[in-house]
C-alpha cells in the first residue's frame, strides 16, 4: 500500500489490526499508529478514524507492572470476582435436604405432598440448580483466565 491510494475496507481493517499487534507486542497505541501510518503513508490519526469506523477497541495488554506476587503465584492485581459465594453453597445444602424430604413423602405414599406438588417443587429445584450450574462455569472460567494470563 502506497501513498495516494484509497485502501479498501478490508485493507482498512487489516490495518487497524496489524496497529493492534504491535500493541500486544509492547508498543504504546501511539507509537504502534505511527510506525504503521508512515509504512501505508497515511497520518496516525487516518488509523483511529479507521478504527472508530469499524468500532474496533484497543487492546488491553497485561504488563509486568501491572501483576504482583502472590504466594508464589503471579495473577494480575485486580481481582475477579462474582456476587455469588458460599451462600449459594449453603442454600444448594439446604435445598438438598428439604428435596429429600419431599422426594421420602412421595416414595412413602405418606400423603404430605401431592403428585402436582412434587412437579412444581422440582420445576422449582431445576431453576435453582441450573443457577447453581452457572456459578459453578463462572467459577471454573475465572480460574482459567488467571491460570492463562500471559506477560508480555
Amino acid at each position: 500500500m502506497s501513498i495516494g491510494i484509497k485502501h479498501t475496507k478490508t485493507e482498512q481493517r487489516k490495518v487497524v489490526n496489524r496497529t493492534f499487534a504491535l500493541v500486544r507486542s509492547g508498543h504504546s497505541i501511539t507509537s504502534a499508529r505511527k510506525t504503521v501510518a508512515k509504512e501505508i503513508g497515511v497520518s496516525p490519526n487516518t488509523l483511529w478514524v479507521w478504527q472508530d469506523k469499524f468500532g474496533m477497541t484497543t487492546p488491553n495488554v497485561i504488563k509486568a507492572t501491572d501483576l504482583v506476587k502472590n504466594h508464589g503465584t503471579t495473577r494480575k492485581s485486580t481481582a475477579l470476582s462474582t456476587k455469588s459465594g458460599n451462600t449459594v453453597i449453603k442454600g444448594l445444602e439446604i435445598m438438598k435436604g428439604k428435596l429429600g424430604t419431599v422426594f421420602t413423602s412421595l416414595v412413602d405414599q405418606d400423603g404430605r405432598f401431592s403428585n402436582q406438588d412434587a412437579t412444581a417443587i422440582s420445576g422449582v429445584a431445576n431453576v435453582i440448580l441450573g443457577s447453581c450450574k452457572q456459578v459453578l462455569l463462572e467459577r471454573k472460567a475465572m480460574g482459567k483466565v488467571n491460570k492463562t494470563e500471559t506477560l508480555i
